[in-house]
């Protein structure tokens, strides 16, 4: 029996040592001092996981008996077709799949697993679509205001739902700068334009759309 630990982020948005320690735990618990681990860094979740270098390889390497941990559901994709599916070819092939975070074994009642890691990929799904939404809602309003710079905007609509959100989860300015690789200055201008527009609001998004946040950070830099 093999038990590979799968540890994903996209573009350095996450600390993929953070994902390791919530496994760990896990680990301890059940007594496996041995595991694989097995990285994508910098490969989006967006990605379908046969076409990601580290999570291939297990797709081709898992066997019957063999464990899959992975922090949490989200880490095998954004794509709820793209969670289902591959849960699905690795129940198929007899692999155990464990989700820490939201505490998914699927060792237990076939169905309800099933059921649940459904839900729950829809949830994840339907989470960042919203985000999506509100921000092209948020950019909207503020195109209407009339409020640009008349500069290249330093974060493009993929970077500013980014921004978006990391700020919900907690991360400061300067670590978003850090993800992003841009100035701190930037953020933080970028987050109070989005702030003043009423995109956001203590860390929670009211109002957000795309295009409205290209119009709030168009002149950022």
């Amino acid at each position: 029996m093999t038990v590979y630990v799968y540890l994903r982020v996209s573009t350095d948005e996450q600390d993929i040592d953070s994902q390791m320690e919530s496994v760990k735990g896990w680990l301890s618990e059940k007594g496996i001092e041995e595991f694989e681990i097995i990285k994508d860094e910098g490969i989006s979740g967006g990605i379908p996981a046969k076409k990601r270098p580290g999570f291939s390889k297990i797709l081709e390497m898992a066997r019957e008996g063999d464990i899959l941990v992975v922090s949490e559901l989200t880490r095998l994709g954004r794509s709820l077709s793209d969670v289902i599916l591959t849960l699905n070819e690795l129940t198929e092939k007899g692999v155990r799949i464990v989700a820490v975070k939201e505490g998914l074994d699927s060792t237990s009642d076939a169905m309800q697993f099933k059921i649940m890691t459904t839900l729950l990929a829809l949830f994840a799904d339907l989470e960042r679509e919203f985000i999506r939404k509100r921000t092209r809602e948020g950019l909207k309003r503020a195109r209407e205001k009339g409020k640009r710079l008349g500069r290249p905007p330093v974060l493009d609509e993929g970077k500013l739902v980014t921004v978006v959100e990391l700020y919900q989860k907690g991360f400061s300015a300067r670590k978003i700068a850090g993800i992003l690789n841009v100035s701190p200055s930037t953020v933080s201008r970028a987050l109070r334009r989005l702030r003043e527009a009423g995109v956001l609001s203590e860390r929670k998004v009211v109002r957000i759309d795309r295009k409205k946040l290209k119009e709030v950070v168009g002149g950022e830099g």
